[in-house]
């Protein structure tokens, strides 16, 4: 009798066991990991090369400001000295705020970790939609997300949007695996990677609790289970969400800054008025005195917003593929709770950004993760299935749609360039189909079908991006430059114009000179009850005022891709300013005090880091200081120079910081900004020889 002791090759199991499978997806090398390294160098080079040229002076003068001290850090301070905050929660500013304090102040500094974030968001979107249907889904989506044109634009400025993206991107990660496996621990890790979105974008990151709500009550466990998994991982979210408002809030007033945009001094204020219901509205506080920001880039709140001239070529670009994407996964049954997360977090962003009372066009940029998990796994489950009317709808859609936005902005400054690319893509796309019905004849055609359908696909988004290499703004950041943009400028970059790093130009900045900071109060024992400084009777040099300015050299440049500020603003150089007031400062606390924080905002970046005084916050209308502490700082000797200005404006420094005149009257005794510009005028002396005009010494 023959005993067989072991099977013969052939007889093996033609498929490598659940193990093997998992060690080759942990082995670094395969054409995955190396099409996910492409994806990731291609979208760094998107959003990182020839940064440096265009900075908003508002956001860049607080990651320089919070770099200065950790008191200033935590709570977001816009100028060294801790006297105001910004308008936000600082989440957004934390990592440039660290890689200022590390490696010194450069625009580079202040942009580059933006950008970095949402190349990150593109890989990990790549990631996650891996897990939904596949490779191809993976690549796919990440490439989305990669040439979503306004994420590009926003992601080469330093406008605090990148961290939030980067966010959603892990949020969605963590959920997926939490909807995939109805796993506790994976819904509670979505539900803190929410609680960073709202540390850097406030309530925006809550609406994405709704579509992973409706998702987790759809995975397979038991009823009970589901509300309380839900239960628990929303109150920690909620609580972590909350946290800096609250650990905020339990410091005494005298202790920290003023919470910037408040009429109250309250971090809650803050987050739920000015950054919450403001912005749906007159809603805040006192809206006789008081209203929210609310830049008017995108049009008027409709239905079909999205799709206007203003945000067509910024997001809409994907739309109504991410539409049509959602009928071809309910027709090909992806797995319910994957899809009802995807599709209702698309639904609730393109509902909000339609009702908001005004916005930039660059809020727009964090639907990019939700549609391009769609859009990458209808593609793939379109493929991987052999759908043909799917396979074939998808690029024949966004081909047109490219075309139809093309032609509607073909009269655009620098626009031209869209209509021949959009035709290209619309023939590329004809060839699209073909290849697929030729396909299911050839079948090892496959490969080629696939890319000619992603190029049909991306082709028109993916050339706006690359142009808008070429066209820095970081005061409205659009992509290629061209969308419609009308009114007053947005959150920051309203002075003294862009700051440009690259190699030759004219501005990278203050001096290179490493000079003190002009001052900065200390921060603690130093403050008032209404977080503004004491006199110290002494110029102290702020606590980084040594390292100086990376590659300085050059005058600061005034308006620069964006708006120039106010046209009664002064015309002297920041810089000059800055050296004449050291020059006289005399003792005082604070180098001068301006009016609205984007006033003084390039005059801190100028000094690097110096301490001036920004009258009435973001936009002149915080009630911070009062007359009467102003008038105290005036007395104890902390505050000798105030830059007035003309008024009426956005503008550089000298001007009215915020809108103030045009927008309904900072300037008038309602505010305490008005106030002060009055007593200013009618009690100090206007400096005759100063470098600046509006200049005015007060006291002794």
């Amino acid at each position: 009798m023959t005993v067989v002791t072991a099977l013969p090759a052939s007889s093996a199991a033609p498929f490598p066991s659940a193990r093997a499978q998992a060690t080759a997806r942990r082995r670094f090398g395969t054409p995955w990991h190396w099409s996910l390294l492409t994806l990731g160098v291609f979208a760094a080079v998107l959003t990182t090369w020839g940064v440096g040229g265009s900075m908003s002076d508002y956001y860049a003068s607080i990651a320089l400001s919070m770099s200065r001290s950790w008191p200033n850090f935590f709570f977001g301070s816009f100028d060294p000295a801790g006297t105001v905050t910004l308008d936000k929660i600082p989440g957004s500013f934390w990592i440039p705020a660290l890689v200022v304090r590390i490696f010194g102040f450069s625009p580079a500094a202040v942009i580059i970790p933006n950008a970095l974030a949402a190349a990150t968001a593109a890989v990990v979107t790549a990631i996650t939609a891996r897990r939904w249907a596949g490779v191809t889904a993976g690549l796919v989506a990440g490439a989305v997300v990669a040439t979503t044109p306004i994420l590009v634009a926003v992601a080469r400025s330093n406008q605090p949007e990148t961290f939030f993206v980067l966010a959603l991107a892990l949020t969605a990660w963590a959920a997926t695996h939490a909807l995939r496996r109805a796993s506790f621990g994976w819904l509670m890790l979505a539900g803190v990677f929410i609680a960073a979105g709202f540390q850097t974008y406030m309530l925006e990151a809550w609406a994405v609790w709704p579509a992973l709500a409706a998702a987790y009550l759809c995975t397979r466990q038991r009823w009970w289970r589901r509300v309380w998994h839900l239960a628990v991982s929303g109150t920690l979210s909620l609580v972590l969400s909350l946290s800096w408002i609250i650990a905020v809030s339990l410091v005494p007033a005298s202790d920290r800054p003023y919470v910037g945009s408040t009429l109250t001094n309250n971090p809650w204020e803050m987050v739920f008025g000015y950054n919450g219901l403001g912005r749906f509205g007159d809603t805040t506080a006192d809206t006789t005195a008081y209203r929210s920001f609310t830049p008017p880039f995108s049009g008027n709140p409709s239905a079909v917003r999205l799709l206007n001239s203003s945000l067509a070529d910024q997001i809409g670009w994907m739309i109504p593929t991410a539409v049509l994407a959602i009928v071809i996964l309910v027709a090909l049954r992806l797995r319910l709770p994957l899809l009802v997360f995807a599709a209702v977090w698309f639904v609730t962003f393109a509902a909000m950004f339609s009702l908001v009372a005004g916005m930039h066009q660059f809020y727009t940029a964090s639907m990019a993760i939700p549609m391009a998990l769609l859009i990458g796994a209808a593609f793939a489950k379109a493929r991987r299935r052999r759908v043909l009317w799917a396979q074939i709808a998808l690029p024949a859609v966004a081909a047109t749609t490219a075309l139809i936005i093309s032609l509607s902005v073909a009269s655009n400054p620098g626009a031209a360039f869209s209509l021949p690319v959009a035709v290209v893509q619309a023939l590329i796309a004809v060839a699209a189909v073909i290849a697929v019905v030729m396909e299911h004849r050839r079948a090892h055609a496959r490969r080629l079908t696939a890319v000619i359908g992603v190029i049909a696909l991306l082709l028109t988004p993916t050339s706006w991006a690359v142009v808008t290499m070429w066209s820095p703004n970081s005061t409205n950041p659009t992509a290629a430059g061209v969308a419609s943009v009308s009114g007053i400028g947005g959150a920051g970059g309203f002075g003294a114009g862009a700051h440009s790093g690259a190699p030759g130009s004219s501005g990278s900045g203050a001096p290179g000179a490493s000079g003190t900071g002009g001052g900065s109060a200390p921060f603690g024992a130093g403050h008032r009850g209404d977080g503004f400084s004491r006199s110290t009777g002494e110029s102290g040099p702020s606590d980084a005022g040594t390292r100086g300015r990376a590659n300085g050299g050059g005058a600061l440049t005034r308006g620069s891709g964006g708006f120039t500020g106010s046209p009664s603003g002064v015309q002297t150089p920041a810089v000059g300013t800055v050296a004449w007031l050291k020059e006289h400062q005399q003792g005082t606390a604070y180098l001068a005090a301006t009016f609205g924080a984007q006033s003084a905002a390039s005059l801190i970046l100028a000094s690097d880091g110096g301490s001036f005084l920004p009258i009435g916050g973001f936009d002149e209308r915080d009630p911070a200081p009062t007359l009467a502490t102003f008038q105290t700082l005036v007395a104890d000797g902390a505050l000798r120079y105030v830059i007035a200005g003309n008024g009426g404006g956005f503008g550089g420094f000298g001007g009215s910081g915020g809108p103030s005149g045009g927008l309904g009257g900072t300037d008038s005794a309602s505010t305490a900004a008005g106030q002060i510009r009055t007593w200013v005028v009618a009690n100090c002396t206007e400096v005759i020889d100063a470098p600046i005009s509006g200049l005015y010494s007060c006291g002794a």
